[in-house]
C-alpha cells in the first residue's frame, strides 16, 4: 500500500511538473517596446529575475548598431550617445568605458546572443518594467521624450527628418521639434555654431568640419540626373553628363536628343547635393556658371518639370512623374542600384551634432536608425534604408 502511495505521489508530481513546463512553453515572455508588441525570432527568457532578449531586438527597435567579435565572444552595442559592451558568459560589462556588473551573464541560444534588456535599456536612459502575471517586459524609450529640438540643413534629408519629428511629437505630448532647410551648408554652419541641436547634410564633411562635429549616417540616397518627361534622351554616360554640367556639351542633339539648346539647372552653392555631384562626376570642378541655381530639391525639380530642354539633378527621394530620371552608364537611379553600388552616384545622408550627441538629440538620431523609421519613413519617402 505504501509503495502504491509513493508511486502515485511521484506520478502526480511528474504530471504537475510536465503541466508547469507545458504552461511555461505555451506562455513565452512578451516584449513590448514603446507600446508595440515585438515578436523576436528567438523568445526572450527570464533567469534569476533577469530578462534576456536577442541582440537583433535592440538593433531594430532601439536604433543601435551591433557588432560581434567572435574571438572574444563580445557584442558591442552603439547608440548615438552610448557604447555598451557585453561578453558571453561574463557578468562584467561596460557603458562608455565604465565597468559595471550584471546579475545574469549574457548567453548564446539557438544561434542568437541574448543580453539583459534592463541593463542595456537603463544604460541608455530607457525605462524597463516587468509584469510577472502577464510575463511582459516593457521598454519605454521613444515615448518618454520631453523638451524641444531645433534641426536645420539639407533639403534632401528634410522630408525624412520632418516625418520622424511629426511621429515622435505625436507620441510625446511634451515634445516640440522644429525642422528647417537651407541646404547642407546651413546645417553644418548651424550645428557648428550651436544654434541648432542637429544639422542635416547630404554630403560628407571636410576634415576641418569634422573637428567640431560628430557625424551620424541615417539613410542612403542616390543623385538622379533629371530632365523633362518629354525629352527623348533616356541615358547618358558619366562623361556626357559631366560635359553637360560643365557647359562643354550645349545641344541635346549631341547626346541623341532634339536639336535644341540644353538648359542647365543646378542647386545653389552650399548644397550638399551639388557638392556631391561635383565630387563624383565633375572631378571637383564647378557646374557651369550660366546654370540657373535653385535653393531646394523641390524647386529644382519643379523648374525642370516646366522646361522641355532643361536638365538638373536631384535626390531619388524627390523624383516623381513630373520629371524623368536618366540612366547613367546604363544604370537606372533606383534603390536597388544604390544598394548594390552599381549606380555611379550613391551617397549617405547624415545628421550632425556639435560634439557627441546627448539627451533628446541622441534619442532622435536613434529613432532615425530604427527599423520602424527605416521601413516606414525612409523607404516610403523614396530613399534607401541603411544596410
Amino acid at each position: 500500500m505504501k509503495k502504491r502511495l509513493i508511486a502515485l505521489t511521484l506520478a502526480v508530481v511528474t504530471v504537475l511538473a510536465m503541466m508547469a513546463s507545458t504552461a511555461s512553453a505555451a506562455s513565452p515572455i512578451n516584449l513590448v517596446v514603446d507600446g508595440k508588441k515585438i515578436t523576436p525570432t528567438v523568445d526572450p527568457v527570464v533567469e534569476s529575475g533577469t530578462t534576456l532578449v536577442p541582440l537583433r531586438v535592440i538593433s531594430e527597435t532601439l536604433g543601435a548598431d551591433v557588432t560581434w567579435e567572435q574571438s572574444k565572444q563580445q557584442a558591442t552595442i552603439k547608440t548615438a550617445a552610448y557604447t555598451v559592451v557585453f561578453t558571453i558568459g561574463s557578468k562584467s560589462y561596460t557603458v562608455n568605458g565604465a565597468s559595471k556588473t550584471l546579475i545574469v551573464a549574457p548567453k548564446a541560444a539557438n544561434g542568437s546572443t541574448l543580453v539583459p534588456i534592463r541593463a542595456f535599456s537603463e544604460s541608455i536612459g530607457a525605462t524597463v518594467n516587468y509584469n510577472a502575471s502577464t510575463k511582459t517586459a516593457s521598454i519605454d524609450y521613444f515615448t518618454k521624450m520631453s523638451g524641444s529640438l531645433k534641426i536645420s540643413g539639407s533639403t534632401t534629408l528634410q522630408p525624412i527628418v520632418q516625418a520622424a519629428a511629426d511621429k515622435l511629437v505625436s507620441m510625446n505630448s511634451g515634445l516640440s521639434i522644429t525642422v528647417s532647410g537651407g541646404g547642407s551648408g546651413t546645417g553644418i554652419k548651424d550645428a557648428t555654431a550651436g544654434t541648432v541641436n542637429i544639422g542635416m547634410s547630404s554630403r560628407e564633411l571636410t576634415t576641418d568640419e569634422m573637428k567640431s562635429l560628430k557625424v551620424y549616417p541615417v539613410a542612403n540616397d542616390g543623385i538622379a540626373i533629371i530632365v523633362n518627361p518629354g525629352n527623348p534622351v533616356k541615358d547618358l554616360t558619366k562623361d556626357q553628363a559631366a560635359k553637360i554640367f560643365l557647359g562643354e556639351i550645349k545641344n541635346w542633339k549631341d547626346v541623341g536628343g532634339n536639336d535644341a539648346p540644353i538648359v542647365v539647372m543646378t542647386r545653389e552653392t552650399g548644397s550638399g547635393t551639388r557638392a556631391t555631384l561635383e565630387e563624383m562626376i565633375l572631378e571637383k570642378k564647378s557646374v557651369v556658371e550660366r546654370a540657373t541655381p535653385f535653393a531646394s530639391s523641390t524647386l529644382i525639380k519643379q523648374a525642370v518639370a516646366k522646361d522641355k530642354n532643361a536638365i538638373g539633378f536631384d535626390s531619388i527621394g524627390f523624383v516623381d512623374s513630373t520629371v524623368k530620371a536618366l540612366s547613367l552608364d546604363g544604370k537606372s537611379a533606383t534603390s536597388a542600384t544604390v544598394i548594390s553600388g552599381s549606380y555611379g552616384m550613391g551617397r549617405q545622408l547624415f545628421c550632425l551634432t556639435n560634439g557627441n550627441a546627448s539627451g533628446l538629440s541622441a534619442i532622435f538620431i536613434d529613432y532615425l536608425k530604427t527599423q520602424d523609421c527605416q521601413d516606414n519613413i525612409v523607404v516610403k519617402e523614396g530613399y534607401v534604408k541603411l544596410s
